[in-house]
């Protein structure tokens, strides 16, 4: 009896950064039943994605292409970018016997498009950010065989020729804690016990309004000296101006990048989630299953995420004196209330966002091309 062909699936990324889409599919990678798929993961970068893969256990391969996709590059510049890397892709999809490429990544998603299509394989679109208001993103969207969409917020804002070929089907989301020791970290910042922590926790990109997070925190630091606030995350985009932070550099803490984001949630107070419109929010899950209050703005899938009052807090968005009213009160909210809408926050995201049901739902879909 011949052995069945396992199918062999393709995840490209860019590779220069780590966000929430990464965390999934790795996640995603993990769990595929390895009897039945074979991975084959693309990186067009060496950067900080490259190292944390390596420390996964797993390997990318290296594939230079020319030129990216992007809204500011004009129609010309995009149409000859697609066009050059079709004689790149084609040949390295069709040579690997790649049956399906998985695109998460929306930076180099529309790069491949076009060459999948015209190649041997199958396309699944995994729309991750609301669909954007932009032309040349509709017309290559089209093109994908299946959409995965990660809320019902990012489902609702598909062409409607998009919806007929889609799926909502959440994100896994579990806790990752680094077996290291975080003595002198904690010492540093931790260490006085009358202090309260308010955590912003997310690469620091328009959306996720970074502003209104130092705009809350100056206010609350106004109203008790005794809180604390840590900003973790990459700013690339240097949105993160020195002069906001002028007299306010020993209460708002700027800390960077971490790969351990539980460490800060497990430690501190609140997380203040201030993003507008996003698909899904990762962070605010792992929150959950961390045991931290959490306070988001009434923007995007959030609602689908918190219950207000039963699980977590949302706030009419861009309400700077609400949000600065509730983080006060929440962090003085006597014990057994608070335990009880953390137990409630934790049940939720363990059964709402289960990893073994994406990955189930996911496999499904390959298996049926």
């Amino acid at each position: 009896m011949s052995k069945k062909k396992k199918i062999r699936i393709c995840y490209p990324f860019v590779g220069d950064s780590i966000g929430g889409s990464h965390l999934s599919t790795i996640e995603l990678i993990k769990k595929l039943d390895k009897s039945k798929f074979e991975i084959i993961l693309i990186l067009h970068k060496k950067g900080i994605l490259y190292e944390y893969l390596i420390k996964e256990g797993l390997k990318p391969i290296f594939l230079k292409i020319d030129t990216f996709v992007g809204k500011k590059k004009g129609i010309a510049v995009n149409f000859l970018s697609i066009y050059k890397n079709i004689f790149k892709l084609i040949p390295f999809i069709n040579r690997n016997n790649i049956n399906i490429v998985h695109l998460n990544d929306s930076s180099i998603g529309l790069s491949w498009i076009i060459p999948t299509r015209l190649s041997k394989a199958k396309l699944v679109w995994h729309q991750r950010i609301v669909f954007p208001n932009w032309k040349l993103y509709k017309i290559l969207s089209f093109f994908s065989e299946k959409i995965i969409c990660i809320s019902d917020f990012v489902y609702e804002s598909l062409p409607k020729y998009n919806k007929n070929k889609s799926i909502k089907i959440l994100n896994p989301v579990s806790l990752k804690e680094k077996k290291k020791n975080n003595y002198f970290l904690k010492k540093k910042y931790f260490g006085n016990k009358k202090e309260k922590r308010i955590l912003f926790l997310a690469n620091i990109i328009e959306n996720k309004r970074i502003d209104l997070f130092i705009k809350t925190a100056k206010t609350i630091s106004s109203l008790n000296p005794n809180v604390k606030f840590f900003i973790v995350g990459s700013d690339k985009k240097k949105l993160l101006k020195k002069s906001t932070l002028d007299g306010f550099k020993n209460k708002i803490i700027y800390i960077g990048y971490s790969n351990d984001s539980v460490f800060w949630l497990k430690n501190c107070d609140l997380l203040l989630v201030t993003s507008e419109n996003e698909g899904f929010n990762r962070t605010i899950v792992e929150g959950m299953l961390s045991k931290i209050p959490i306070i988001a703005v009434d923007s995007g899938a959030h609602n689908e995420i918190i219950k207000n009052n039963y699980n977590g807090w949302l706030i009419k968005f861009n309400n700077l004196n609400i949000l600065t009213k509730i983080s006060l009160e929440v962090l003085n909210l006597k014990k057994n209330l608070l335990t009880k809408i953390l137990k409630r926050a934790e049940i939720f995201a363990k059964k709402k966002f289960n990893p073994n049901n994406h990955v189930t739902k996911i496999s499904q879909i390959y298996l049926e091309f």
